[in-house]
């Protein structure tokens, strides 16, 4: 564990690529916690991985800790029905964000009552809105955050996993409880505040100011960097992100994108593809990582890292609940910097007179980033 400056909004900060590593740690937390647990997730599979977080949460809910645990209504469907009575008999508070609308049984665990057809029709309002979020805190004290789930996918195929890349970040000190306080916000309702360090320490995006103050911060940052490392698993920028990335590389600025040369998400190389040509003009580095499926997001600028679940995309920008952290000690900076030259070195990189300018079918693709 390493201590971070004065400056940082963390007391401390420890950085996570491996994902038994991560899990291990969560756990041996959360079978400790004395008084509560907040878990956050988008995905939470009832694998190998998710029953052992069915274990340890319901045991401190046994002991009298008061566990919430939140799932969204897309990203966690096909184990609904199993997963939340497993949580509930054992003690554990659950929501579900906006299940789909059609799937009546899981009215029972979303936030609202109400009649059956208000409810139908306010779900089928908000069903493109999804809760992206991936936090676990533990007694308001130490908090996880970064693009891993609740799901054995991210273990390599030795454990009978995947083996995706994906990276975490592990925050301790007071000011976790920032963190806590969005999730009530968002467990009971509540209207979203920005309390301190919103920007920075934190980014979320639940309400429209937030959103637009988010994604703002974001895009100044890039333009006034000297380094612009981006790691995405999902990458199809806003206009304004773009703007900023081909400003950053104009200005002379380092700027690396590593990104999946497979995806889980069939569709999104070739959405990705669209944006190589006029990057690779501009002086930008593109790499296509090669061992397997990368999951990952992460930001690394001169003297910041922005990490979370933001996928640096329309949905993330206009669309999902996000939350990002950001890091400025410099050891973790340092650690990032080699994992991500690490994963580059893994990686493809292509240049400029491989790619071609886009053609029809990236036009048709680009055509529905609105939703992507």
């Amino acid at each position: 564990m390493t201590s971070t400056p004065r400056s940082s909004h963390w007391e401390h900060a420890r950085l996570f690529v491996d994902g038994e590593a991560l899990f291990a740690r969560m756990l041996d937390a959360i079978r400790g916690a004395r008084e509560r647990v907040d878990f956050e997730f988008y995905i939470f599979e009832l694998d190998a991985v998710g029953h052992r977080f069915v274990e340890a949460l319901g045991d401190a809910a046994a002991r009298g800790v008061a566990v919430h645990v939140m799932v969204d209504g897309v990203g966690s469907m096909e184990d609904l029905e199993r997963l939340m009575p497993a949580l509930i008999t054992r003690g554990v508070q659950v929501r579900v964000y906006h299940p789909l609308p059609w799937f009546f049984t899981s009215y029972r665990w979303s936030r609202r009552g109400g009649l059956v057809l208000l409810k139908f029709l306010r779900l089928l309002w908000n069903v493109n809105r999804r809760n992206h979020r991936k936090l676990c805190a533990v007694d308001a004290r130490v908090a996880w955050v970064g693009s891993f789930n609740v799901s054995a996918v991210h273990l390599p195929s030795a454990a009978g996993g995947q083996g995706w890349r994906d990276y975490a970040v592990e925050l301790e000190g007071p000011r976790v409880a920032t963190l806590v306080e969005g999730f009530e916000d968002l467990w009971n309702g509540h209207r979203s505040r920005l309390r301190r360090g919103f920007l920075a320490g934190y980014l979320s995006n639940r309400s429209l100011r937030a959103r637009q103050l988010k994604n703002r911060f974001v895009t100044r940052s890039v333009i006034n960097s000297r380094r612009v490392w981006l790691v995405s698993a999902y990458f199809l920028p806003t206009a304004a992100l773009r703007r900023s990335l081909l400003q950053a590389c104009r200005a002379g600025a380092d700027v690396r994108l590593l990104l999946p040369e497979r995806s889980d998400v069939v569709v999104f190389p070739g959405l990705s593809s669209h944006y190589y040509h006029e990057l690779l003009r501009a002086g930008a580095r593109i790499f296509l990582y090669q061992p397997g499926v990368l999951h990952a997001k992460a930001l690394l600028l001169d003297e910041k890292l922005i990490i979370g679940s933001s996928n640096w995309n329309y949905r993330s920008s206009l669309h999902d609940l996000e939350l990002d952290v950001v890091v400025r000690d410099s050891v973790t900076l340092a650690n990032m910097e080699d994992v991500m030259r690490e994963d580059a070195a893994s990686s493809r990189e292509i240049l400029l007179h491989d790619t071609p300018a886009p053609g029809l079918l990236s036009w048709l693709l680009y055509a529905m980033r609105y939703w992507m």
